[in-house]
Protein backbone atom coordinates (compact mmCIF):
# COMPACT_ATOMS: atom_id res chain seq x y z
CA UNK A 1 0.00 0.00 0.00
CA UNK A 2 0.61 3.66 -0.42
CA UNK A 3 1.28 4.39 3.28
CA UNK A 4 3.69 1.39 3.67
CA UNK A 5 6.32 2.63 1.06
CA UNK A 6 9.28 5.04 2.28
CA UNK A 7 8.13 8.97 3.15
CA UNK A 8 10.47 9.85 0.55
CA UNK A 9 8.58 8.27 -2.06
CA UNK A 10 5.11 8.33 -0.88
CA UNK A 11 5.19 12.17 -1.26
CA UNK A 12 5.67 13.64 -4.69
CA UNK A 13 6.88 16.35 -4.84
CA UNK A 14 8.94 17.19 -1.89
CA UNK A 15 9.45 20.24 -0.72
CA UNK A 16 10.49 21.99 2.71
CA UNK A 17 8.35 25.04 3.99
CA UNK A 18 10.55 27.22 5.72
CA UNK A 19 7.68 28.95 7.99
CA UNK A 20 4.34 27.32 9.10
CA UNK A 21 2.53 30.32 8.30
CA UNK A 22 3.37 29.73 4.57
CA UNK A 23 0.75 27.85 2.33
CA UNK A 24 1.18 24.43 2.70
CA UNK A 25 0.63 22.15 -0.59
CA UNK A 26 -1.64 18.85 -0.63
CA UNK A 27 -1.08 16.61 -2.86
CA UNK A 28 -3.96 13.63 -3.78
CA UNK A 29 -2.84 10.17 -4.48
CA UNK A 30 -5.42 7.57 -5.28
CA UNK A 31 -7.71 9.55 -3.33
CA UNK A 32 -5.37 9.80 -0.56
CA UNK A 33 -4.38 13.16 0.52
CA UNK A 34 -0.82 13.78 1.38
CA UNK A 35 1.17 17.08 2.62
CA UNK A 36 4.56 17.32 1.92
CA UNK A 37 6.70 17.10 4.89
CA UNK A 38 8.05 20.52 6.39
CA UNK A 39 9.57 21.37 9.07
CA UNK A 40 9.31 23.25 12.57
CA UNK A 41 12.66 24.16 14.15
CA UNK A 42 14.30 20.88 14.53
CA UNK A 43 11.29 18.69 14.29
CA UNK A 44 10.26 17.54 10.60
CA UNK A 45 6.89 15.46 10.58
CA UNK A 46 4.56 14.32 8.28
CA UNK A 47 0.60 14.52 7.91
CA UNK A 48 -1.88 11.97 5.52
CA UNK A 49 -5.17 12.81 5.03
CA UNK A 50 -7.43 10.29 4.25
CA UNK A 51 -10.94 9.97 2.22
CA UNK A 52 -10.33 13.83 0.87
CA UNK A 53 -12.43 14.68 -1.82
CA UNK A 54 -12.63 18.41 -1.60
CA UNK A 55 -11.07 20.51 -4.13
CA UNK A 56 -9.96 22.98 -2.10
CA UNK A 57 -6.09 23.26 -0.55
CA UNK A 58 -6.40 23.97 2.77
CA UNK A 59 -9.87 22.86 3.30
CA UNK A 60 -9.72 19.34 4.08
CA UNK A 61 -12.97 17.25 5.15
CA UNK A 62 -11.25 14.91 7.55
CA UNK A 63 -7.87 14.18 8.80
CA UNK A 64 -6.55 11.20 10.16
CA UNK A 65 -3.04 11.76 12.33
CA UNK A 66 -1.63 10.91 15.43
CA UNK A 67 0.48 13.59 15.52
CA UNK A 68 -2.17 15.96 14.87
CA UNK A 69 -0.32 18.97 14.05
CA UNK A 70 -3.63 20.23 12.49
CA UNK A 71 -7.12 20.42 13.78
CA UNK A 72 -9.98 20.25 11.37
CA UNK A 73 -13.26 22.43 12.35
CA UNK A 74 -15.78 23.22 10.04
CA UNK A 75 -13.89 22.28 6.77
CA UNK A 76 -11.01 25.04 8.02
CA UNK A 77 -7.43 23.70 8.93
CA UNK A 78 -6.22 25.35 11.87
CA UNK A 79 -2.39 24.96 12.80
CA UNK A 80 -1.59 23.74 15.67
CA UNK A 81 1.80 24.06 16.66
CA UNK A 82 3.46 20.52 17.32
CA UNK A 83 6.43 21.21 19.17
CA UNK A 84 4.33 23.34 21.57
CA UNK A 85 0.86 22.04 22.30
CA UNK A 86 -2.13 24.12 23.85
CA UNK A 87 -1.13 22.66 27.58
CA UNK A 88 2.63 22.82 26.94
CA UNK A 89 2.31 26.27 26.33
CA UNK A 90 -0.15 26.94 28.70
CA UNK A 91 2.38 26.05 31.20
CA UNK A 92 5.44 27.60 29.37
CA UNK A 93 3.77 31.63 29.22
CA UNK A 94 2.54 30.38 33.49
CA UNK A 95 6.32 29.64 34.43
CA UNK A 96 7.69 32.54 32.36
CA UNK A 97 4.95 35.08 33.81
CA UNK A 98 5.82 33.70 37.78
CA UNK A 99 9.54 34.18 36.79
CA UNK A 100 8.58 37.39 35.79
CA UNK A 101 6.67 38.57 38.55
CA UNK A 102 9.43 37.47 41.17
CA UNK A 103 12.26 39.06 39.38
CA UNK A 104 10.04 42.49 39.58
CA UNK A 105 9.28 41.57 43.34
CA UNK A 106 13.12 40.63 44.36
CA UNK A 107 14.40 43.85 41.89
CA UNK A 108 11.87 45.82 44.77
CA UNK A 109 13.21 43.89 47.82
CA UNK A 110 15.70 46.34 50.22
CA UNK A 111 19.34 45.21 50.39
CA UNK A 112 19.10 43.84 53.87
CA UNK A 113 16.70 41.26 52.41
CA UNK A 114 18.61 40.89 48.85
CA UNK A 115 21.92 40.53 50.73
CA UNK A 116 22.05 36.47 51.87
CA UNK A 117 20.92 35.59 48.35
CA UNK A 118 23.35 38.01 46.71
CA UNK A 119 25.99 36.05 49.29
CA UNK A 120 25.02 32.51 49.35
CA UNK A 121 23.70 32.47 45.53
CA UNK A 122 25.38 35.12 43.50
CA UNK A 123 24.36 34.01 40.12
CA UNK A 124 21.07 33.76 41.06
CA UNK A 125 20.99 37.42 42.37
CA UNK A 126 21.78 38.47 39.10
CA UNK A 127 19.97 36.70 36.85
CA UNK A 128 16.29 37.95 39.25
CA UNK A 129 17.95 41.80 39.26
CA UNK A 130 18.68 41.54 35.60
CA UNK A 131 15.22 40.35 34.42
CA UNK A 132 13.38 42.59 37.21
CA UNK A 133 15.59 45.68 35.94
CA UNK A 134 14.53 44.88 32.05
CA UNK A 135 11.40 44.27 33.25
CA UNK A 136 10.85 47.78 34.47
CA UNK A 137 12.65 49.64 32.16
CA UNK A 138 10.90 48.55 29.60
CA UNK A 139 7.76 49.27 31.71
CA UNK A 140 9.11 52.94 31.69
CA UNK A 141 9.66 52.73 28.56
CA UNK A 142 5.68 52.69 27.85
CA UNK A 143 5.26 55.73 30.04
CA UNK A 144 1.96 55.10 30.41
CA UNK A 145 1.77 56.88 33.50
CA UNK A 146 3.64 60.56 34.89
CA UNK A 147 3.12 63.56 33.30
CA UNK A 148 5.41 65.84 31.08
CA UNK A 149 7.07 69.31 31.50
CA UNK A 150 6.09 71.38 28.53
CA UNK A 151 5.78 74.87 27.82
CA UNK A 152 4.23 76.24 24.48
CA UNK A 153 7.15 76.58 22.18
CA UNK A 154 8.53 79.91 22.49
CA UNK A 155 10.03 82.50 19.72
CA UNK A 156 13.00 81.54 17.55
CA UNK A 157 15.61 79.93 19.72
CA UNK A 158 16.59 77.03 18.09
CA UNK A 159 20.44 76.96 17.37
CA UNK A 160 22.92 74.42 15.43
CA UNK A 161 24.03 73.08 18.88
CA UNK A 162 21.81 75.25 21.28
CA UNK A 163 18.53 75.79 22.11
CA UNK A 164 17.43 79.22 24.19
CA UNK A 165 21.38 80.14 24.46
CA UNK A 166 24.19 79.07 26.15
CA UNK A 167 24.84 78.26 29.65
CA UNK A 168 25.30 81.02 32.16
CA UNK A 169 27.42 81.27 35.01
CA UNK A 170 25.66 82.52 37.83
CA UNK A 171 27.49 80.62 41.11
CA UNK A 172 30.13 78.31 42.43
CA UNK A 173 32.62 80.87 41.78
CA UNK A 174 35.18 78.50 41.98
CA UNK A 175 34.74 77.75 38.31
CA UNK A 176 36.12 80.65 37.11
CA UNK A 177 36.06 81.82 33.59
CA UNK A 178 34.45 79.52 30.91
CA UNK A 179 35.91 79.57 27.26
CA UNK A 180 33.62 78.63 24.54
CA UNK A 181 34.86 75.75 22.22
CA UNK A 182 32.98 75.52 19.01
CA UNK A 183 33.46 72.27 17.07
CA UNK A 184 32.00 70.30 14.23
CA UNK A 185 28.99 68.50 16.13
CA UNK A 186 28.62 69.83 19.54
CA UNK A 187 30.36 73.28 21.46
CA UNK A 188 31.93 72.88 25.04
CA UNK A 189 31.68 75.41 27.61
CA UNK A 190 35.60 74.52 29.22
CA UNK A 191 36.74 75.56 33.00
CA UNK A 192 40.58 76.00 32.60
CA UNK A 193 40.80 75.71 36.48
CA UNK A 194 38.70 72.72 36.94
CA UNK A 195 40.16 70.61 33.97
CA UNK A 196 36.42 70.08 32.92
CA UNK A 197 34.12 71.05 30.22
CA UNK A 198 30.94 72.34 32.54
CA UNK A 199 28.12 72.45 29.92
CA UNK A 200 28.32 70.60 26.27
CA UNK A 201 25.51 71.10 23.65
CA UNK A 202 24.38 69.44 20.93
CA UNK A 203 22.00 68.15 18.42
CA UNK A 204 20.36 64.79 17.38
CA UNK A 205 18.28 64.70 14.32
CA UNK A 206 16.76 61.67 12.49
CA UNK A 207 19.65 60.37 9.43
CA UNK A 208 18.45 57.72 6.99
CA UNK A 209 21.18 55.22 8.37
CA UNK A 210 23.14 55.46 11.27
CA UNK A 211 26.55 54.83 10.51
CA UNK A 212 28.87 55.00 13.24
CA UNK A 213 31.98 54.31 11.46
CA UNK A 214 35.57 53.16 13.47
CA UNK A 215 36.19 54.22 16.88
CA UNK A 216 38.93 56.46 17.11
CA UNK A 217 42.13 55.42 19.38
CA UNK A 218 42.87 57.34 21.93
CA UNK A 219 42.03 60.71 23.29
CA UNK A 220 44.03 63.99 22.33
CA UNK A 221 44.76 67.21 23.69
CA UNK A 222 42.60 70.23 23.15
CA UNK A 223 45.40 72.91 21.83
CA UNK A 224 42.90 75.53 22.50
CA UNK A 225 42.44 75.19 26.14
CA UNK A 226 46.07 76.19 28.38
CA UNK A 227 45.08 73.21 31.08
CA UNK A 228 46.23 71.02 28.42
CA UNK A 229 45.13 67.92 29.59
CA UNK A 230 46.61 64.49 28.37
CA UNK A 231 45.43 60.96 27.69
CA UNK A 232 47.40 59.61 30.52
CA UNK A 233 46.61 62.08 33.37
CA UNK A 234 43.26 59.34 33.47
CA UNK A 235 45.36 56.69 33.69
CA UNK A 236 45.39 53.88 36.49
CA UNK A 237 43.19 56.93 38.15
CA UNK A 238 40.24 54.11 38.65
CA UNK A 239 38.11 56.80 36.97
CA UNK A 240 37.44 56.09 32.58
CA UNK A 241 37.50 58.85 30.53
CA UNK A 242 33.93 59.78 30.19
CA UNK A 243 32.57 61.44 27.09
CA UNK A 244 29.87 64.59 27.24
CA UNK A 245 29.51 64.97 23.60
CA UNK A 246 28.95 61.31 22.65
CA UNK A 247 31.05 59.29 20.21
CA UNK A 248 28.18 57.34 18.80
CA UNK A 249 25.60 60.07 18.71
CA UNK A 250 27.67 62.43 17.09
CA UNK A 251 29.33 60.13 14.73
CA UNK A 252 25.89 59.40 13.15
CA UNK A 253 24.66 62.59 12.56
CA UNK A 254 27.88 64.44 12.06
CA UNK A 255 30.49 62.26 10.53
CA UNK A 256 33.99 60.92 11.07
CA UNK A 257 35.68 64.41 11.44
CA UNK A 258 33.26 65.59 14.29
CA UNK A 259 33.33 62.45 15.49
CA UNK A 260 37.26 62.43 16.10
CA UNK A 261 36.71 65.77 18.00
CA UNK A 262 34.74 64.01 20.50
CA UNK A 263 37.81 62.48 21.86
CA UNK A 264 39.07 65.98 22.78
CA UNK A 265 39.96 66.17 26.12
CA UNK A 266 38.09 69.44 26.15
CA UNK A 267 34.97 67.10 26.04
CA UNK A 268 36.11 64.76 28.68
CA UNK A 269 35.36 64.44 32.70
CA UNK A 270 35.83 61.78 35.35
CA UNK A 271 32.99 59.01 35.12
CA UNK A 272 33.13 56.25 37.38
CA UNK A 273 33.22 52.73 35.49
CA UNK A 274 30.43 52.01 36.85
CA UNK A 275 28.16 54.61 35.57
CA UNK A 276 29.99 55.37 32.56
CA UNK A 277 29.63 51.81 30.91
CA UNK A 278 25.68 51.38 32.07
CA UNK A 279 23.86 54.10 32.87
CA UNK A 280 25.00 57.01 31.43
CA UNK A 281 25.46 54.80 28.12
CA UNK A 282 21.79 53.27 28.06
CA UNK A 283 20.93 57.47 28.33
CA UNK A 284 22.90 58.27 25.44
CA UNK A 285 21.64 56.17 23.65
CA UNK A 286 18.29 56.33 24.58
CA UNK A 287 19.05 60.06 23.34
CA UNK A 288 20.81 58.58 19.99
CA UNK A 289 18.73 56.18 18.89
CA UNK A 290 15.00 56.92 20.32
CA UNK A 291 14.41 60.61 20.82
CA UNK A 292 16.98 61.94 18.52
CA UNK A 293 15.27 60.00 15.43
CA UNK A 294 11.77 59.11 16.40
CA UNK A 295 11.19 62.55 17.35
CA UNK A 296 13.15 64.99 14.48
CA UNK A 297 15.44 66.75 16.56
CA UNK A 298 16.09 67.40 19.86
CA UNK A 299 18.96 69.60 21.94
CA UNK A 300 20.65 68.05 24.48
CA UNK A 301 23.10 69.84 27.57
CA UNK A 302 25.31 68.11 29.88
CA UNK A 303 28.10 67.91 32.25
CA UNK A 304 29.43 67.48 35.36
CA UNK A 305 28.28 68.37 38.88
CA UNK A 306 30.67 69.53 41.95
CA UNK A 307 30.74 69.95 45.17
CA UNK A 308 33.11 71.36 47.62
CA UNK A 309 35.58 70.79 48.62
CA UNK A 310 36.67 69.30 44.99
CA UNK A 311 38.25 65.84 44.70
CA UNK A 312 41.08 65.54 41.92
CA UNK A 313 43.04 62.91 40.44
CA UNK A 314 46.64 63.08 41.23
CA UNK A 315 47.32 64.78 38.06
CA UNK A 316 45.15 68.02 39.04
CA UNK A 317 41.95 66.86 37.12
CA UNK A 318 38.51 67.62 39.11
CA UNK A 319 36.48 64.70 40.22
CA UNK A 320 32.36 64.88 39.48
CA UNK A 321 30.22 64.51 41.87
CA UNK A 322 27.40 63.86 40.13
CA UNK A 323 26.69 64.24 36.08
CA UNK A 324 23.55 65.64 34.36
CA UNK A 325 21.42 65.66 31.02
CA UNK A 326 18.89 68.09 30.18
CA UNK A 327 16.96 67.29 26.90
CA UNK A 328 14.36 69.67 24.88
CA UNK A 329 12.07 68.73 22.54
CA UNK A 330 9.71 70.69 20.52
CA UNK A 331 6.33 68.46 19.88
CA UNK A 332 2.72 69.16 18.89
CA UNK A 333 3.58 73.21 19.44
CA UNK A 334 4.89 72.15 22.72
CA UNK A 335 8.39 73.03 24.23
CA UNK A 336 9.31 69.89 26.54
CA UNK A 337 11.92 68.79 28.79
CA UNK A 338 13.46 65.72 30.56
CA UNK A 339 16.51 66.50 33.36
CA UNK A 340 18.73 63.93 34.53
CA UNK A 341 21.21 63.93 37.55
CA UNK A 342 23.06 60.68 37.77
CA UNK A 343 25.08 60.23 41.16
CA UNK A 344 29.07 59.13 40.36
CA UNK A 345 28.08 56.49 43.29
CA UNK A 346 24.74 55.70 41.60
CA UNK A 347 24.49 51.80 42.30
CA UNK A 348 23.69 49.07 39.50
CA UNK A 349 20.11 48.29 38.13
CA UNK A 350 19.43 52.19 38.45
CA UNK A 351 16.34 53.16 36.27
CA UNK A 352 16.68 55.95 34.21
CA UNK A 353 13.60 57.34 34.84
CA UNK A 354 14.97 57.29 38.72
CA UNK A 355 17.29 59.69 37.97
CA UNK A 356 14.79 62.34 36.51
CA UNK A 357 14.98 65.54 38.44
CA UNK A 358 14.22 69.39 37.60
CA UNK A 359 16.33 71.71 35.41
CA UNK A 360 15.89 74.03 38.62
CA UNK A 361 17.71 71.56 41.20
CA UNK A 362 20.61 71.33 38.09
CA UNK A 363 21.18 74.97 38.18
CA UNK A 364 21.38 74.98 41.59
CA UNK A 365 23.82 72.44 41.85
CA UNK A 366 25.76 73.74 39.17
CA UNK A 367 25.32 77.76 39.15
CA UNK A 368 24.59 77.53 35.93
CA UNK A 369 21.31 78.99 34.27
CA UNK A 370 20.12 77.07 31.22
CA UNK A 371 17.78 78.75 28.76
CA UNK A 372 18.92 82.08 29.38
CA UNK A 373 16.62 83.32 25.91
CA UNK A 374 13.58 82.49 27.68
CA UNK A 375 11.16 84.74 29.39
CA UNK A 376 11.81 84.21 32.99
CA UNK A 377 7.80 83.07 32.60
CA UNK A 378 9.24 80.38 30.78
CA UNK A 379 11.86 79.83 32.46
CA UNK A 380 10.06 79.21 35.24
CA UNK A 381 7.03 77.19 34.20
CA UNK A 382 9.79 74.87 32.10
CA UNK A 383 12.35 74.60 35.25
CA UNK A 384 10.16 74.43 38.29
CA UNK A 385 9.07 70.68 37.87
CA UNK A 386 10.46 67.48 37.52
CA UNK A 387 8.81 65.35 34.76
CA UNK A 388 7.05 62.35 35.94
CA UNK A 389 7.81 60.85 32.80
CA UNK A 390 10.19 59.45 29.96
CA UNK A 391 8.62 60.48 26.50
CA UNK A 392 7.12 57.34 25.15
CA UNK A 393 8.55 56.59 21.63
CA UNK A 394 7.55 53.07 20.91
CA UNK A 395 4.16 54.29 19.40
CA UNK A 396 6.53 57.21 17.39
CA UNK A 397 9.19 54.48 16.59
CA UNK A 398 6.17 52.43 15.26
CA UNK A 399 5.12 54.83 13.01
CA UNK A 400 8.53 55.91 11.86
CA UNK A 401 8.53 52.00 10.75
CA UNK A 402 5.73 52.51 8.53
CA UNK A 403 5.99 56.08 7.11
CA UNK A 404 10.14 55.61 6.78
CA UNK A 405 10.20 59.15 8.22
CA UNK A 406 9.90 61.63 11.33
CA UNK A 407 6.80 63.92 11.77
Amino acid sequence: MLSTLPFSKRVMPLRKVASPAQSLRIFCVKGTCMMNQFEVGCLAFEVEYKTCFSSKLQTPNCLTCTKRPFACKNGTMIFRHLFFSSRRMRVALTTALLYLLVSVIYFHLPWSIRFPVYEKAPQLHRALMSTGFKTMDGWDSLALIGKDVEIPVPGNVRGDWVYGGYPKQEGFKLIGRVKVLQNRGYVAGYSESLKNPLWVCYRLFDVPKLNSGKRPSGFKVDPRTKAGVHHNDYTRSGYDRGHMAPNYGIATRYGPDAQKETFLMSNVIPQTPEVNRGLWKDLEMLMAKKYGRYFSEVWVITGPVFQKPVEKLDSGVSIPAAYYKIVVDERDGELRALAFLVEKDCPPYTRIRKRLVSIDEIETLTGLNFFPELSEEEQIELETDAAGRLWPWIRPALRYQLKGKTN
